[in-house]
């Protein structure tokens, strides 16, 4: 159940600060991160032990809870478990000490947490005071030491933690994630020094999550020596996504994408899992995105094109925020979505499906110029040369002039990060258009001017490549194919075109660069037979068959190599079984862990008084019209007002889009109707939209628009559709006041007035 806090007024008295509404009393540190509630979470890593001082039974729990999150670097779940803890015990220093090191890449905010400690230290224990001094040391105000003498400090005060009790698990624990954590300003001198240690961690405790550690010790240099840790990370904590994600780097790193596969896909469950539950959008967890492209691309390493095109269907699909998941910033779900679902139409030779999603323009430079590339590659091979050469014209007349700042948005909720340094910096740097500032400042031109040049290249030797009225003598053809070698066309692709214009020689010789890859094999085997290498091209079919065990047997080149394996000579069924192996670990049923796909869960049913008093359910708003719910906190508060004019001001489009908007405010009817004045409405104008009361703040609660542990209300902007399902959602100390973008993004997930391409959506 959830725990709401009796005693959390307590924290918030004790530091008389009064802020903005929404914001915390406690400080600017504590407006960011969790505000609602912890709850005892399943699976956060059981065998540590950490005991603090704290006579709360619970506020153990949650400590100890905390400590395996930090360990699985599910950093924003760990905040909020200490906070548990201090709401629980506001006299545990060591509640502080968690909120910090949940911080680690954020010094501003770590700092402030470890500051909170300070004036508690005396009440600990000598223990404890000697786990926060080594944050105190980390985070010193005036600070002169540069980076490296920080981080070596650290490490040595973890060191002296070991030193003073050798059979402090924890310690070590700590002691090789700093060294880690270290590895840039202070170089790891002996990587198997620090193993040892693990050995030391798991010969006392076996199923410790430092497991994590180990895996992220050798990654770049000796996967292999992870092995065993990759085989147990996710088991040992199975509640954390990340530590399932982990060992898919030491299985990709072995060749074993059939595993890799697997941890992958228990990683996106188990974070589709918590976010349904928790109302949490998919790309405020900073891993998740990478998890899911790199997922993506494992589906392709095996020949899984129905799963990897699905799963970049639904990175496509899933919400977004003009923050954290945009199309301007390449490492989000819906810039990792339309490249990776074009990647794997391509690779895949789906040339009808990669049309039909070509279609609709893109409104972001980069993704448009691959849009177009993508539409005239799939155009030559369909026959089409008409579409061809459009694509080829309209990509010639794209501007890749970086467009004008917009405004920036009021509302900047943070991601709820696995890695909390890396929301800052995609809020720090929130579009392309810092990035070709940037190239400007270097002096060198932005990436999309050499992606447009490109693919103008490509396109124009494929306009050659199917001239059939002569415009293109044999020569100049030849010279368009041979500028590609030095761009960015996949080999594999580009003999293709060789052995369409009939030089062989040349297709022959880039199989030589093929990469080694289920793809680049088949492919190699295909173009050596077709130049009548049948001897290698059975050495490639024979390495192309191990690879194939999960291929989809439907996709063009499978079928090809159906009738080529019989022209070869080999009988049966030509893939090779899949490896059986007895080192991967012992597994969950997956379908256990969670859903392969995000969907939207079913927002809470709340009630509300209209300014006359009637009672209402948002359900009698939604069950007529999908309705965005603006939770706002009183006329007085000068942010909401600047969020319910914009939204007044876009009424009128919402309504004509078929999405109605209401308003709900804390404030009594009677004190409510002051917004009347706010929006300069005459006394016989109406409201721009409905406004509920919600004065008793249960359906501020009831949509987690309230911080539990200080017993404050929140804004809130909550996108609800007539099915009851909650699509989008903003919950922040400031207001959502982009118009604009709420309207666009609805009408995207609501399929209103967009092209099908755009909203393509995956059923589970």
């Amino acid at each position: 159940m959830r725990h709401f806090i009796v005693s959390a007024f307590v924290l918030a008295l004790a530091f008389h600060v009064q802020g903005d509404p929404g914001h915390s009393a406690n400080g600017e540190a504590f407006n960011e991160g969790p505000r609602q509630a912890a709850v005892l979470m399943p699976g956060c890593g059981d065998a540590v032990k950490f005991p603090i001082s704290s006579k709360k039974a619970e506020a153990q729990k949650f400590f100890t809870q905390g400590i395996g999150q930090l360990h699985g670097f599910w950093y924003y779940e760990a905040e909020r478990s200490f906070r548990q803890v201090a709401a629980l015990d506001p006299g545990c220093a060591m509640a502080y000490w968690g909120m910090s090191m949940a911080n680690v890449n954020n010094e501003k905010r770590a700092s402030a947490f470890i500051k909170k400690a300070t004036p508690l230290k005396a009440k600990a224990t000598p223990r404890e005071q000697k786990w926060i001094a080594v944050l105190e040391n980390l985070y010193r105000d005036n600070d002169k030491r540069d980076k490296k003498q920080k981080s070596l400090d650290c490490i040595k005060d973890f060191e002296t933690l070991v030193q003073d009790d050798p059979k402090d698990i924890e310690a070590k624990a700590f002691l090789v994630w700093r060294i880690w954590f270290s590895r840039e300003e202070a170089t790891i001198s002996s990587l198997q020094a620090v193993d040892a240690l693990l050995d030391q961690i798991f010969a006392a405790v076996p199923n410790h999550p430092a497991h994590h550690y180990r895996i992220h010790l050798w990654d770049q240099s000796k996967p292999i020596l992870a092995l065993k840790s990759g085989a147990l990370c996710g088991q040992v904590a199975p509640g954390i996504a990340h530590m399932w994600h982990m060992p898919g780097h030491t299985f990709s790193k072995l060749k074993r994408p059939d595993d890799a596969a697997w941890q992958q896909e228990a990683s996106t469950r188990v974070d589709h899992a918590y976010m349904m539950r928790s109302y949490i959008l998919p790309d405020q967890i900073h891993n998740y995105a990478h998890n899911e492209e790199w997922l993506t691309r494992t589906y392709n390493d095996l020949g899984r094109a129905k799963d990897a095109a699905a799963l970049a269907r639904s990175l496509i699909a899933i919400p977004r925020h003009p923050v954290y998941n945009f199309l301007d910033k390449s490492s989000t779900s819906a810039s990792y979505g339309r490249t990776r679902l074009i990647e794997t139409l391509i690779k895949w030779e789906r040339w009808d499906e990669l049309k039909a999603f070509a279609q609709a323009p893109v409104a972001q430079v980069g993704h448009d110029i691959a849009r177009l590339r993508a539409l005239g590659l799939a155009s030559f091979q369909l026959g089409d040369g008409a579409g061809l050469a459009a694509a080829l014209k309209d990509l010639e007349a794209l501007s890749t002039d970086a467009p004008k700042p917009a405004p920036k948005t009021a509302a900047e909720p943070k991601q709820l990060s696995t890695k909390k340094g890396a929301a800052k910096k995609s809020a720090d740097k929130p579009s392309a258009v810092a990035d070709a500032k940037e190239s400007k400042d270097k002096k060198t031109p932005p990436p999309e001017v050499k992606a447009k040049a490109n693919g103008i290249a490509e396109l124009k030797a494929l306009v050659a490549l199917s001239s059939k009225d002569g415009s293109f003598r044999p020569g100049e053809t030849h010279k368009l194919l041979s500028d590609l070698k030095v761009l960015d066309v996949p080999k594999e692709r580009l003999a293709r075109y060789w052995l369409t214009f009939g030089d062989k020689e040349q297709a022959v010789e880039l199989t030589k660069s093929f990469t080694a890859d289920l793809v680049g094999l088949a492919t190699k085997t295909e173009i050596l037979q077709a130049c009548g290498k049948t001897d290698e091209a059975k050495k490639a079919f024979e390495e192309t068959r191990k690879l194939a065990f999960a291929m989809d047997r439907d996709l063009p080149i499978a079928k090809r190599l159906d009738a080529l394996a019989k022209t070869l000579g080999i009988e049966g069924d030509w893939p090779a079984p899949a490896p059986k192996r007895t080192d991967s670990g012992v597994r969950p049923d997956i379908a256990t862990l969670g859903p392969v796909h995000w969907s939207a869960p079913v927002a809470p049913v709340f009630e509300a008084s209209t300014l006359e008093n009637q009672r209402v359910k948002s359900s009698d708003f939604t069950a007529k019209q999908p309705t965005l719910f603006l939770f706002y906190l009183g006329h007085d508060c000068g942010h909401c007002v600047e969020q319910m004019q914009a939204f007044a001001k876009a009424a009128a489009d919402f309504e004509k889009a078929g999405i109605q908007l209401v308003a709900v405010t804390l404030e009594t009817p009677q004190a409510a109707a002051g917004i009347r004045a706010k929006l300069n409405l005459k006394p016989d104008q109406p409201l721009p939209f409905p406004i509920l009361s919600d004065s008793s703040l249960e359906a501020f609660k009831k949509v987690r628009a309230h911080d539990d542990f200080e017993n404050e209300n929140l804004h809130a902007t909550i996108l609800i559709d007539t099915a009851g399902k909650q699509r989008w959602q903003d919950i922040s100390w400031e207001p959502f006041k982009d118009a604009k973008f709420a309207l666009e993004e609805a009408k995207r997930l609501l399929k209103l007035d967009v092209p099908a391409a755009a909203t393509a959506q995956v059923k589970e």
